[in-house]
This record gives C-alpha cells, structure tokens and sequence, in this order.
C-alpha cells in the first residue's frame, strides 16, 4: 500500500510545467502546496515567482487555487487579456472540474452524486455554509469512485459554477465528506489534502475557438480509479464537441477584475 501522503519538499524550487503559452496568456500546472502569489513578499517562493523566474514578466492572475490545491491555472500577460479573463468569469463562461480525494468510502457517498447549492460566508481566512447571509454558491458532483489502495476514501469528480472561497472544502465538508487531511473543515488529519483542478475550457483572448485544457499526470495526483480517468477523458471530449459548435461573442473588456480564490 502506498503511503497516505507525498513528500512535496522534495520539489520546492522546481520549474512550473507550462501547458500553453500565447502573446495573451499562460497556461501551467500549479504544484500542490505553492501560494498563487505572496504579494507582501514577492521575492518568496510562489507560482507567479516561479514563472517570472522562468523569464516570463507582467503576469496577471485572473483566478486563483487555494495553496493545497494543484492543477490548471491560466494566466493574463496582458491587461487586455486580464479584462476579458475577468468579465468571462464574471459570466461564468469557463468550465471548471476538480477532482478531491475525501473521507468517506464510495458506498456512503455515491448518494452525493448531483448538484448541490449552499450559502457561504467568509470568516477570516476560512469559509462556512450559512442559512442566510452568504453568497450563493453552487457545485455538481458528477462521479464518485473508490481511492485505489485507499479504503474508506473516495475521488469525487465535481463540476464547479462558482468560485467562492475553499468553496469545494466547505460544501463537500458539510456534506459529510471532508477532505482527507483536511483538518480546517473536519477532515482527518495525517494525509496530504489531494484537490486538482483538472479540465479548464475558456475563450482564448482574441481567437476565434475555445480551448480546453486537460491536466497531464504529475507527481501531486494521487492514484486515480480506470473508471475516472476514462470519466475526465470522456468529458473532455465531449467539452470539445460542444463547444466547437458555440460562436465566440464580441466582448468589450476593458478593466481587469479581481481574482477570486477558489
């Protein structure tokens, strides 16, 4: 049996993976454990420090991950490309699916399968779901799958609409099925929390097509089940398809928004 959590210290430093790069934007894989950007000590350690240290310059997040979390982010490199990353979101045009690894075996959590809506309010540096009050914030989980070599933990493949803070963390969490290793939201401690952003679709700025992005295997994802590998496969072709058939709208971007973390 494998052991329940990975030693990340042994790739501090490592070059970012670049997916994708345009005049108007990057596209990479953020190592789990990194913080998007420390802007109070930009000289630290992050991913927008480690693409500068990869002789890229005048980047602009438009989205973000929560430090534990790996995977897909897209970068603006300029502020053209940032405004209309920005009112894109605000749209919600982009598609997003995760996969998170929780506590809590497939037969007790297949009932989760579906969509799922909850309030969220932010305390602090922390998230949590209210009656009223909070933003309105919504997700589907589309598959549930046994963790190979993992019993009583589950990989969930979840579609996400919003982008509220830990907004996966908490919802998932008062659901009954907390991240493992996720102490923050109940979750059981002596793990490594494993939450991938792994398919990302968007409008490209300037062109005439979407574009959807897969993540490729990496040292951060956890052994994944055949049936979800063959269900992230599966929705990225069929993302493809869809989408090819959708015109490209005429946007007017002009101001950058505010990123949001995830």
């Amino acid at each position: 049996m494998p052991p329940p959590h990975r030693n990340r210290d042994t790739r501090a430093a490592q070059p970012i993976k670049i997916l994708d790069v345009t005049p108007h934007e990057i596209v990479a894989l953020k190592p789990a454990g990194l913080a998007c950007e420390l802007p109070r000590d930009p000289s630290a350690d992050s991913f927008v420090r480690r693409l500068e240290a990869q002789g890229f310059s005048g980047l602009r997040l438009v989205h973000r991950l929560d430090a534990p979390t790996c995977g897909l982010m897209l970068v603006a490199r300029t502020a053209q490309a940032a405004a209309h990353y920005g009112q894109e979101i605000t749209a919600r045009n982009w598609h997003k699916w995760y996969v998170a690894q929780v506590a809590l075996p497939s037969v007790k959590a297949n009932h989760l399968v579906g969509p799922h809506k909850s309030y969220l309010k932010i305390e602090g540096s922390s998230a949590r779901v209210v009656r009223a009050g909070g933003k309105p914030s919504f997700l589907d989980v589309t598959l549930v799958t046994p963790v190979p070599n993992v019993p009583g933990e589950s990989h969930f493949l979840v579609q996400l609409h919003t982008g509220r803070l830990h907004q996966i963390r908490v919802m998932l969490a008062h659901r009954g099925a907390p991240l493992s290793g996720d102490i923050r939201y109940g979750g059981p401690p002596d793990r490594t929390i494993y939450l991938e952003h792994a398919i990302l679709a968007a409008r490209p700025f300037e062109s005439s097509e979407w574009r959807v992005w897969q993540a490729p295997p990496h040292p951060d994802r956890t052994q994944w089940a055949p049936a979800l590998s063959d269900a992230v496969d599966a929705q990225v072709r069929a993302l493809s398809t869809q989408l090819a058939q959708e015109p490209i709208p005429i946007l007017n971007a002009t101001e950058p928004a505010v990123p949001q973390p995830r």
